[in-house]
């Protein structure tokens, strides 16, 4: 094992604040030579604000390690044709990052649906299905139907974007977690097979099913929204359940072991 893709939120933090032993973990893996990613389906801050955050909380963490559902929506939309002018509803802190997208409120061939959080409405919600009726395709960054925020639970955009589907007759093209994509990308950037990599993560839906749609071993932390039930309701192996962080290290090679002073 030579490199890591890590989820953040639930796995290494929880509202704000370092998870038991993930500094240690991240920090160690470093001295190890191990290669690290983190992939993130949270679209209100850029890859260099979620590194300021990080490394505040005591993380050693680069920007450019960091991969986001925006960055992957972005690369999709250059990739696949997406020429055409869309729609944004989006918060207007990321706005920045898609100033290369053709844009237009007049028929558009596609929307883009974030995380608005409070400014999620009526008008919002109907514009998007309209558009869907006159055959513009929803693209959102994620499914989660729920985030961690403040010490409590609250809705995220996965939740509407479900009902707008449901509501517009339409499967969205999601660019986030859990799509394969967006963990190839992270493999990529490492320069390592797939056999030598593994995804960490609290969230079976995206973590883990969308590391299995990739093809790469993943394993489960006791953190964030894990629940003991999701083991039999996904036929999960509990050797691929990590009670705690730190057992990553047991994971790396002998050799690698010995050059580390415990």
């Amino acid at each position: 094992m030579k490199g890591i893709i890590f989820d953040i939120d639930g796995t290494l933090i929880l509202n704000n604040q370092p998870l038991p032993n993930a500094r240690e973990t991240i920090n160690d893996l470093r001295k190890l030579g191990v290669q690290l990613r983190f992939v993130t389906n949270t679209t209100g801050r850029t890859p260099k604000q979620l590194m300021t955050i990080l490394r505040e909380l005591g993380f050693q963490v680069d920007a450019s390690e960091i991969l986001t559902s925006v960055a992957a929506c972005i690369y999709f939309l250059n990739e696949n044709n997406y020429g055409k002018a869309g729609y944004l509803a989006i918060p207007d802190r990321i706005k920045e990052q898609f100033t290369k997208i053709k844009q237009t409120t007049k028929n558009p061939s596609f929307v883009v649906m974030g995380d608005l959080d409070k400014k999620f409405d009526y008008t919002v919600l109907n514009r998007i299905f309209n558009y869907m009726r006159n055959g513009a395709q929803l693209i959102t960054f994620h499914r989660n139907p729920f985030f961690f925020k403040e010490g409590k639970t609250w809705l995220d955009s996965g939740a509407f974007t479900l009902a707008l589907e449901h509501a517009g007759d339409q499967k969205a093209i999601v660019t986030g977690k859990p799509a394969a994509q967006m963990f190839q990308h992270a493999v990529q950037s490492m320069g390592l097979p797939k056999h030598e990599v593994i995804v960490i993560g609290d969230d079976v839906l995206s973590d883990i099913l969308g590391a299995e749609q990739a093809g790469l071993q993943s394993y489960l932390v006791t953190t964030g929204k894990f629940k003991p039930e999701q083991l039999n309701e996904h036929d999960l192996e509990k050797e691929r359940l990590l009670n705690n962080l730190y057992d990553v290290i047991s994971m790396c090679t002998y050799e690698d072991k010995n050059k580390f002073k415990y």
